[in-house]
């Protein structure tokens, strides 16, 4: 296999919360080494999402067509789904007519509201048991290919109150892990709390070795980056740390296939 980093959680303008170009992305991705990026715009179909109707799919398309050609690092177009278990029909026939190499499922809200608000209002108790409800309902119905940012209630209850939570959780976790190998899919490594108070990979290094232990074999990487100054921040820690957990490869994906691309090069932990 050849030689890869490859970046598979970036967003641009499309994004309801980024004003970065193609362009800017796959300029720094080069200066960085890495071979490939997935542009992974937001998109929900939930009317109480600040993302809600704002992902305009065409021009996104015909941007990538664009900004994608030439040399340079590859580029493949992907998509987030926030709470992907919901709504189906319409998700299914938005995805009908859409052309994607590769699809985040993620929760960020729990029922309507974000998971900070619920924290603020529910207590840190309730957000983590209808969090990861949340995660184990996307696990068993989204339409995914790998699970994003797995425990990122605990980013926002780090911020929040200070407070780090697993243990209590790993029933539940063990659930989500299941469901999501039973289906034949996987998860990312997530690096953008390297750089944020809780200085942590989502998910914790202990669900990435369990979702190995398990049997699970598809994990991308992706630094969740919104500008292209961030594209690439912590891969190569995040390669160390799946193969210290017995990874030999991680995933990239072209029109929904994973592909693997070797871990041989990376041979010291964070």
């Amino acid at each position: 296999m050849p030689f890869y980093l490859a970046d598979y959680h970036v967003h641009t303008r499309f994004s309801f919360d980024s004003e970065e170009t193609i362009g800017a992305i796959r300029k720094m991705a080069a200066a960085r080494g890495l071979t490939e990026v997935c542009i992974t715009d937001h998109f929900s179909v939930n009317p109480e999402d600040k993302s809600y109707g704002l992902y305009p799919y065409q021009e996104a398309y015909d941007a990538y067509l664009r900004d994608s050609a030439g040399e340079g690092p590859a580029v493949r177009f992907g998509l987030e789904i926030g709470e992907g278990q919901y709504r189906r029909a319409v998700l299914e026939d938005f995805l009908a007519q859409a052309d994607y190499d590769f699809i985040i499922g993620s929760v960020h809200n729990i029922g309507d509201i974000t998971i900070r608000q619920t924290i603020r209002e529910r207590g840190v108790d309730y957000a983590f048991d209808a969090y990861y409800d949340e995660v184990l309902g996307l696990a068993e119905e989204g339409d995914y290919d790998v699970l994003g940012h797995l425990d990122l209630i605990n980013r926002y209850a780090w911020d929040e109150q200070g407070i780090y939570r697993l243990d209590a959780y790993t029933g539940q976790i063990d659930a989500v892990l299941k469901a999501v190998i039973r289906r034949g899919r996987g998860i990312e490594v997530n690096t953008s709390s390297l750089y944020k108070n809780c200085r942590q990979f989502m998910p914790h290094p202990w669900i990435v070795a369990r979702f190995r232990e398990l049997g699970g074999q598809i994990v991308t990487l992706g630094s969740d980056a919104h500008s292209a100054g961030r594209v690439g921040d912590g891969l190569a820690e995040a390669a160390a740390l799946l193969k210290s957990c017995g990874f030999e490869a991680a995933a990239a994906f072209e029109k929904r296939r994973p592909r693997l691309w070797a871990l041989e090069k990376f041979d010291s932990e964070r």
